[in-house]
């Protein structure tokens, strides 16, 4: 799996950072029960023709597809940004299609509602 780099900002921001390849496509996931506000950020190196998508699980096992707040999955080819609808107790990035050569980077940004 990916590892992940968190980086305090302030008022009680955080912004989560994956590396993503073909070889290491699974981000390891984080927990961020408390955020009122999610945006993830999908950024491409070398395309490798992958399929980025945020997943979220509430077990930590079985994860799902998240949603902007537009109702569509969290599902890009392309450099994006995304608002994420649900509020799940784990959160990764995965390239569903890791393609060849891929290298992805993913930013999650998040605001705690807890103080």
């Amino acid at each position: 799996m990916a590892s992940v780099i968190k980086t305090d900002h302030p008022g009680r921001t955080v912004i989560h950072t994956w590396d993503l390849t073909s070889a290491d496509a699974t981000g390891d996931a984080i927990s961020v029960p408390g955020s009122s506000d999610r945006t993830v950020q999908f950024i491409i190196d070398t395309s490798g023709s992958a399929i980025a998508v945020l997943e979220g699980s509430l077990d930590g096992i079985a994860f799902f597809t998240l949603t902007d707040s537009q109702g569509n999955d969290i599902s890009t080819k392309a450099d994006t940004g995304e608002k994420v609808e649900e509020n799940t107790l784990w959160i990764r990035p995965r390239l569903s299609t890791a393609g060849s050569g891929a290298k992805w980077s993913c930013l999650f940004f998040s605001r705690s509602a807890m103080r």
